[in-house]
């Protein structure tokens, strides 16, 4: 946090005007879309034996998840998702308006995800949403699924199961 309001109180960092309905339903979809295939690559990376061992490892001793299971990570993964964010929030001026509601999703995901109770219907697989039968699966299967949001990159990466 202290490094964003330092990069926005610098100029790195710019908040746009997007007011319509239409332009904050885009920019949170990218936000979503965007940090789902970042949190990818970074939850893929995460699990390399070396980093695994010293970070994420923690994590995934909550083979069966609950709402606490979200929040059970070290804090250099926790530094790692939030520099994810800037680097977009660089890259793009999203409205705070956007953002709020991307970062309200985002929990809201995180601990529906984590609660090892589904909310989804079983055909909501088939659209590709991260669900909690989705991420329960990577608990019990640590080379799959390694998506949050959405099943997307992991089928186009093959590591969906």
């Amino acid at each position: 946090m202290l490094l964003g309001a330092f990069l926005w109180k610098n100029g790195w960092i710019g908040l746009g005007e997007a007011e319509s309905f239409v332009g904050i339903t885009v920019e949170v979809a990218a936000l979503l879309l965007l940090m789902d295939l970042l949190m990818y690559f970074f939850h893929f990376t995460a699990h390399l034996p070396f980093l695994y061992k010293m970070l994420h490892g923690k994590h995934h001793e909550h083979v069966s998840t609950n709402f606490l299971s979200l929040f059970v990570l070290h804090p250099l993964e926790t530094i790692g998702f939030g520099l994810m964010m800037l680097a977009l929030l660089i890259g793009y001026d999203f409205s705070v308006v956007s953002i709020s509601i991307y970062l309200l999703l985002n929990l809201i995901w995180g601990t529906i995800g984590h609660l090892n109770r589904e909310f989804f219907p079983a055909s909501f697989d088939h659209f590709f949403v991260g669900t909690t039968r989705f991420h329960n699966q990577h608990h019990l299967d640590e080379s799959k699924n390694f998506g949050f949001y959405t099943s997307i990159w992991d089928r186009v990466f093959g590591t969906y199961k």
